[in-house]
């Protein structure tokens, strides 16, 4: 009986002993489960940080690409413009050229393009893109060209008024500008008219738009009205075009 009444005394101090040591094992285990805490919450955090830098850029790569994805819709749009010009010519008729350069000043407006003797161009081959006549090929290199626009003030442009046939010349004012000379004050033209080529004088091929009436001027005591026109051709921002090959240069070669 002694030894079971010292058992439950050492049994009992036990227990208040283990009771009184716990808090203090708790706070000498508190600076490690804050470090064990702080150190998966970092990781977590540095993972979050990882993981959002991963979709910023990846975010940024999608973006350039859709940036990339409208240029080649835009380049595909006037491929196909460009080649449904193409398909109502033969094969042998027409070539296709960048444009490497463009000047646009007082005195002189010309497109350089890649393409020259050895690519098989020729002086005075007329020159357009998907929406009409941008001009006439005037000097050569090996490998490039130049191509005075019809907006350059030396160029002429022989004319029909699509509407009525109304037959004219048409001459480069710069800048975007054109001008319609040799329409009398008794013909039927308005704001609006679309100026094709004529063909007259084998300068340039018939049938190509060139340009569209802007504004008409009855002048007092003159014979013909003052005539403005723009062009339809993309002079300022084509990148494409076709160079054209003269008639009797496409009879040879069929012969």
């Amino acid at each position: 009986m002694v030894m079971d009444h010292y058992s439950h005394l050492l049994s009992n101090f036990r227990n208040v002993l283990l009771t009184t040591i716990d808090p203090i094992e708790r706070t000498a285990t508190l600076p490690l489960d804050i470090y064990n805490w702080m150190q998966q919450d970092y990781t977590t955090i540095n993972q979050l940080q990882m993981r959002n830098q991963q979709l910023e850029t990846e975010n940024l790569l999608l973006k350039a690409q859709q940036q990339q994805m409208g240029k080649l819709k835009l380049e595909i749009n006037r491929l196909n413009r460009l080649l449904g010009t193409a398909s109502q010519m033969s094969s042998s008729s027409v070539q296709i050229a960048n444009v490497s350069s463009y000047s646009e000043t007082p005195l002189a407006q010309f497109y350089t393009l890649n393409k020259g003797s050895l690519d098989g161009v020729k002086i005075n081959q007329t020159v357009i893109d998907a929406k009409g006549l941008i001009g006439q090929i005037t000097s050569l290199t090996p490998s490039s060209s130049r191509v005075q626009l019809i907006t350059d003030p030396d160029i002429q442009v022989p004319v029909r008024i699509q509407r009525t046939g109304q037959r004219g010349i048409l001459n480069g004012l710069g800048h975007n500008q054109l001008s319609l000379m040799f329409i009398p004050n008794s013909s039927s033209i308005k704001e609006g008219d679309l100026l094709e080529t004529s063909g007259l004088g084998d300068v340039f091929p018939e049938g190509h738009p060139v340009a569209t009436v802007r504004q008409v001027n009855l002048l007092k005591g003159e014979p013909y009205y003052e005539i403005f026109a723009r062009p339809v051709a993309d002079l300022n921002l084509s990148q494409k075009v076709l160079i054209l090959s003269k008639k009797t240069e496409r009879d040879n070669h069929v012969r």
